[in-house]
């Protein structure tokens, strides 16, 4: 088959990451190459990049990009992931040699942040034309690469190198949509008919991920749930109306997760092997996650809950607050790894230091520790306000720790209710975003521990489901052969 397909993206691992996009982005071209697919990836060379790569080659010297009034250079290097796929770095040390991918914790975003991704995506055109190569599909992530949508349908179409080319745009998150002041809008290049509310216009300011939702020729997000969700006031964050008009163009592909890398009979993390058919193992990892968190031994007897992942209001670190005393009213023990805001922080720090015997706080990122939780723990919390995906819940199902979930966007699709279907439920859901709803789901949770029989049971079933990237990458297959079969038409 061997479809040529370019992904352009702010983050992939392990080159340059600061969420679950560079975990997609990697994943998701491997496991495409492996169905036969050129897949590519063109991403930033930041300075994080420099310190992580074994080995970059020097492709192209002095490419001109132009960024508004001025034509600035920049220069491609190539790399490969651990799997093969080609990776080129776009050089530019003006914008992408920082301390941080995409502004200063305590400052706020780059005040360049425009400049710095227009740069990224008028960088397409650039390396085809290096490559002498063109892709049949431009798959674009995020705001930071939307701008290829709009470049794409206004100038590179009418060449004959991108006249068959289509793009497809992913939206990872909604919640982040590039948006600065009206006079970054000169910066892209674009007509001034690219600016108005049919265009990258937004309540008087330049909206970049509109770019990929007016001009590209289809749409994606993360989950099925989450494609739909986006379209109503609650979730859509003002641009609610635009993915409806766009709606026959918009689907849903729920992410896959590196089951090569989340796999409890293989993970180098853990104290003890186990899977779906040999459970002791679990139970060992739990003894130790207790023993190195220092719980006491009374612990042994609790369910441990846990939580990891970023400390943000999205989370539904609201509502956990709001039953912690609840739940510390409970025979249980709780861990929680993460960092985010200072605040919730301060607020979770407190509660271990005033209960020591019942919750550990770790403060920042670690990833064995993450995969010892995932192991050790009995059930996993994900109140999340909102989920575009999610991967804990799916590390959590593969290791067998039990989701607690908020029943929206990803969580909904990949977690099946105990309550509403016993025979094939996976987990437990709550469905009004309400602190007494989620206590009520804990509980569900906290009176099958005390049943071990349908305890295994559920565990067993959970960890036979299957969410390899193999899977999600045959559907994105589906709708890239669906995309080139069509003839083009403006949007």
């Amino acid at each position: 088959m061997n479809l040529p397909v370019l992904f352009c993206a702010s983050e992939a691992v392990p080159f340059a990451q600061t969420g679950g996009l560079g975990d997609v982005v990697t994943a998701l071209t491997d496991a495409l190459r492996g169905l036969g697919c050129d897949s590519r990836i063109l991403l930033p060379f930041y300075r994080e990049t420099r310190d992580r790569i074994q080995a970059a080659s020097p492709l192209a010297e002095n490419i001109p990009l132009q960024i508004g009034d001025r034509t600035v250079t920049g220069h491609f290097w190539e790399t490969k992931t651990a799997a093969g796929t080609p990776v080129y770095l776009l050089e530019k040390d003006e914008f992408f040699d920082r301390s941080h991918l995409y502004g200063n914790p305590r400052r706020g975003d780059y005040e360049d942040s425009p400049e710095r991704f227009t740069a990224l995506s008028r960088a397409v055109h650039a390396l085809c034309t290096s490559l002498d190569w063109a892709p049949r599909v431009l798959h674009l992530h995020d705001w930071q690469s939307a701008l290829g949508a709009a470049y794409l349908r206004f100038f590179w179409r009418q060449e004959k190198r991108f006249a068959a080319t289509r793009c497809l745009f992913t939206i990872h998150n909604l919640g982040y949509q590039g948006l600065f002041p009206a006079p970054a809008f000169r910066l892209t290049g674009l007509p001034w008919e690219a600016f108005t509310m049919h265009g990258l216009e937004f309540w008087g300011q330049c909206n970049l991920l509109k770019a990929g939702i007016k001009y590209a020729d289809r749409l994606n997000t993360v989950s099925p749930k989450y494609s739909l969700e986006i379209q109503t006031p609650e979730f859509g964050f003002g641009l609610d109306q635009d993915l409806y008009a766009r709606r026959p163009d918009l689907s849903g592909i729920l992410n896959g997760i590196a089951d090569d890398v989340w796999n409890p009979a293989t993970d180098p993390h853990l104290k003890a092997p186990f899977d779906a058919d040999h459970l002791n193992g679990k139970w060992l990892c739990k003894l130790a996650l207790l023993k190195e968190l220092g719980f006491g031994n009374a612990a042994r007897g609790r369910p441990l809950l846990a939580m990891v992942g970023r400390l943000a209001a999205q989370k539904g670190l609201d509502l956990l607050l709001e039953i912690l005393p609840d739940l510390l009213s409970r025979p249980l023990s709780m861990v929680i790894l993460g960092s985010g805001d200072p605040a919730l922080q301060q607020q979770l720090r407190s509660a271990a230091t005033a209960h020591p015997e019942q919750i550990k706080v770790v403060i920042g990122f670690d990833d064995p520790l993450a995969h010892r939780i995932e192991a050790g723990a009995d059930f996993f919390l994900m109140p999340s306000r909102y989920e575009p995906c999610g991967l804990n819940q799916m590390y959590s199902l593969r290791y067998g720790t039990l989701p607690v979930v908020h029943a929206v966007g990803g969580l909904d699709d990949s977690v099946r209710d105990l309550d509403r279907d016993p025979d094939q439920g996976t987990g437990f859901k709550f469905y009004r975003y309400a602190s007494a709803d989620f206590l009520a789901a804990i509980d569900a949770a906290l009176t099958l521990y005390g049943n071990p029989t349908a305890r295994r049971d559920l565990r067993k079933r959970a960890m036979r489901q299957d969410f390899s990237w193999q899977r999600s990458a045959r559907r994105y297959l589906d709708l890239y052969q669906e995309m080139t079969a069509q003839t083009h038409g403006d949007k």
